[in-house]
């Protein structure tokens, strides 16, 4: 039987090793992000419009999660390697949360730590007991000073095939 309360004692406030990106922040997938998502402003996408340009916010975490994509594997999710007690094998990203504290600039080097917040069971229509796992990613620069955190809410649930050996279904 799975005891949530008993997880979340041990869970909650547990933290994934830091882990530092692979590349430095770059100008030129800044100005790709820029591109993809529609902004057009030039200090973005012109290499010494300004000096010391940062980097839009939204790209913050792909210099920061850049080592969670290596090529042919997906990516990966640091906290659900962890080994969390959990019912079912399904998993999907509900909200993301970021605060953006400091400006991140080409050249920086970032890490992430990803902390549990909080964990749940709360009934959805696919599982009846899925479990929502709450983290809090804290992207820091080489200086170890935080420059964005992000709070991410993560629904784990059962395929119909893991209901019905558990002896349960979904109406």
């Amino acid at each position: 039987m799975y005891d949530i309360e008993a997880v979340r004692a041990e869970w909650i406030g547990r933290s994934t090793a830091k882990i530092t990106a692979t590349y430095p922040v770059e100008h030129e997938p800044i100005r790709r992000h820029c591109l993809m998502v529609g902004n057009e402003n030039p200090r973005y996408l012109t290499p010494g419009y300004v000096p010391f340009t940062p980097s839009p916010p939204t790209a913050i975490p792909i210099f920061a999660w850049a080592e969670r994509l290596p090529p042919v594997i997906k990516p990966r999710v640091p906290v659900l390697d962890m080994g969390i007690p959990m019912l079912g094998s399904q998993f999907t990203n509900m909200r993301r949360e970021g605060e953006f504290l400091l400006p991140v600039y080409v050249g920086d080097r970032l890490a992430t730590q990803t902390r549990i917040v909080d964990m749940f069971q709360k009934s959805t229509r696919v599982d009846p007991k899925s479990l929502w796992i709450i983290t809090e990613d804290v992207i820091t620069n080489q200086d170890n000073v935080v420059v964005c955190t992000i709070r991410n809410t993560l629904l784990n649930f059962r395929t119909p095939a893991e209901l019905k050996a558990d002896g349960e279904s979904v109406a």
